[in-house]
């Protein structure tokens, strides 16, 4: 009981640190060097420290391909990664934001890389690690963990950076991840004992030819993460950019998102769990669908002018109340096919990249339409889509019902069986 227990401690530990310092870097660095006076040239730049997370597809098979030099293939990476967060937080620590701005976003960007080094590890150890039940839980935890690690870097350490001021926020920053370093080293982890032992006695697949085979198998499921962060990608900008033209102060802009919106989306990462256990994988999926499809038509009254507070913040409830869960299903299911492979780093990652391009893509291509054809337009148009993704998606489940949904298979199956794995 004792192991479990410091097992999903130091997996949220590792989740919080993921995001503490991301969201203290990209939001409330941004607000603390404008007043300082640095030019929005000059800060355009700190975009450029979040490029490494577009491409982790990239370096995710190296990942699963080489061991490192620690025991446990995920477990040597993020001792490496984590070890470069602390330093670097560190070295961060040390310069100064007038004189080293230049150096900060340099810092800042191999840093954001070493965070993405430990993402694909952590989902790949957690794919290993955690049998059909256990990952269910294990994605709440993830998402609510960068949750909370989102209202800690983003929203608390702007509030005591009076008093901290730079370099003891960023020491703050390097002590939490130093904590989940220490976690990590204590932890041993086992050989893997997937669903694919049973095949032992064969070769070990190559990984392009394997991913290659897990595309064509999931072609359905792979259409499906295209179309799925149609609405929950929306919402935030259309939210942010609507609050700025309608004359919100920054400050109660970052506290109703950041904060609020992440205490509520913190909850729901939490509900996922019994909501799975309740309906099974499938089923949960479409019923946070629908209600998110619900939820985006409070966005609707905020985009025709509705801009006090109890209409923001009810639109905002609603957001808030599916999009994390939302996340936390499709992370499930993606971790449960990605279990029975062997490069589970780069399968899980493969296909949670997609959800989040697709993501960057609608989210601009929302404000490009609202630019032309206004707010409530693409608000409007979003609800629509959602419901046709949740209709589309059901009609594709129920075609499919009729095999058996073994989640501990690792045979051909039915496509049924290929586009969904979950717990009737």
């Amino acid at each position: 009981m004792k192991k479990t227990l410091s097992l999903w401690s130091m997996l949220a530990s590792i989740y919080i640190t993921q995001y503490v310092a991301l969201a203290f870097i990209m939001s409330a660095a941004f607000s603390i060097l404008r007043k300082q006076g640095v030019e929005l040239d000059k800060l355009s730049l700190l975009n450029l420290a979040a490029t490494p997370l577009v491409f982790k597809i990239l370096y995710a098979p190296v990942i699963d391909k080489y061991r490192g030099c620690f025991n446990g293939k995920y477990r040597s990476w993020l001792i490496l990664a984590m070890t470069a967060m602390t330093a670097l937080l560190i070295i961060t620590s040390t310069l100064n934001l007038q004189t080293h701005f230049y150096w900060v976003v340099l810092v800042f960007t191999g840093y954001v890389l070493a965070t993405g080094v430990q993402d694909v590890s952590v989902d790949g150890l957690s794919c290993k690690l955690f049998n059909h039940e256990q990952r269910k839980f294990a994605s709440s935890v993830q998402f609510s963990g960068n949750l909370l690690g989102n209202i800690i870097g983003g929203g608390l350490l702007l509030i005591f950076y009076p008093w901290l001021q730079w370099q003891g926020s960023l020491l703050l920053l390097a002590g939490l991840t130093l904590i989940s370093l220490l976690q990590i080293i204590c932890f041993r982890e086992p050989e893997d004992t997937t669903a694919t032992a049973a095949d032992s006695h064969r070769m070990k697949p190559g990984m392009w030819r394997e991913i290659r085979t897990f595309v064509r198998q999931n072609r359905i499921w792979m259409l499906l993460l295209v179309f799925f962060p149609i609405g929950f990608s929306n919402g935030t900008a259309i939210l942010n950019a609507l609050l700025v033209d309608s004359g919100w102060a920054l400050a109660d802009i970052g506290f109703a998102i950041k904060v609020y919106g992440s205490v509520v989306g913190f909850l729901s990462a939490l509900l996922a769990t019994p909501l799975m256990t309740a309906l099974g994988r499938a089923n949960a999926l479409l019923t946070i669908t629908f209600i998110q499809a619900c939820g985006l038509i409070f966005l609707v009254p905020v985009t025709l002018g509705s801009v006090d507070k109890l209409t923001v913040y009810m639109a905002i409830t609603a957001y808030y109340l599916a999009f994390p869960a939302i996340l936390v299903i499709l992370a499930t299911i993606i971790m449960d096919k990605a279990a029975l492979t062997h490069n589970k780093a780069t399968v899980f990652t493969l296909q949670f990249s997609l959800v989040s391009l697709m993501g960057f893509i609608y989210s601009a291509l929302s404000m490009n339409l609202a630019d032309h054809w206004g707010y409530s337009s693409v608000a409007i148009a979003s609800v629509i889509l959602t419901y046709a993704a949740a209709l589309s998606a059901h009609c594709i489940f129920r075609r499919q019902s009729g095999a058996s949904l073994s989640p501990a298979s690792n045979t051909a199956g039915s496509d049924a069986e290929r586009l969904i794995q979950h717990n009737p």
